[in-house]
């Protein structure tokens, strides 16, 4: 690297003969690597009481306020719950509570992690109608939130 000063020669990480070896091959996740449908059954039963409990107590806030939203208000406010539950978790760390408990974790199909922009188009998968019925059939399914965002779930233990 060369430093800003009279041009000499300045000291990196990445120049030593002595650093490990590094990498930007990603390895796209093999089938024996995809998460079983037990265990996204699981994460989805996890995540659903995670939820349900998130938009019971954003009721509850709503309730100690004296706010009473309507149907379509109320709809929106679990839209949006669901979302950035989905959003933050799998984002900041490939996992959310039902992936911790089983195991799991999102990765891209290249092996990598997901960008911000593929979580939030997962996301956004999820509120298509009957889209858990795309889990259905196979030892290993990708449902549409997968595949449409272009992510897979593996198992990491």
């Amino acid at each position: 690297m060369v430093g800003s000063a009279g041009g000499e020669r300045v000291s990196d990480e990445r120049d030593s003969p002595y650093a490990p070896p590094a990498s930007r091959l990603r390895v796209p996740p093999s089938e024996t690597q995809l998460a079983t449908t037990g265990q996204r059954f699981a994460n989805y039963l996890v995540d659903a009481t995670a939820t349900i409990a998130l938009n019971f107590a954003n009721g509850f806030a709503l309730g100690l306020v004296g706010s009473r939203p309507g149907f379509f208000g109320r709809l929106a406010l679990s839209i949006l719950t669901v979302s950035i539950y989905y959003v933050v978790l799998e984002a900041r760390s490939g996992r959310t509570l039902g992936k911790l408990v089983t195991g799991t974790r999102v990765v891209g199909k290249d092996g990598s992690a997901p960008a911000l922009g593929r979580v939030i188009g997962r996301t956004l998968a999820r509120h298509i109608p009957f889209e858990p019925f795309s889990f259905l059939g196979g030892d290993r399914p990708v449902g549409w939130h997968d595949s449409l965002s272009g992510t897979r779930v593996i198992r990491t233990r």
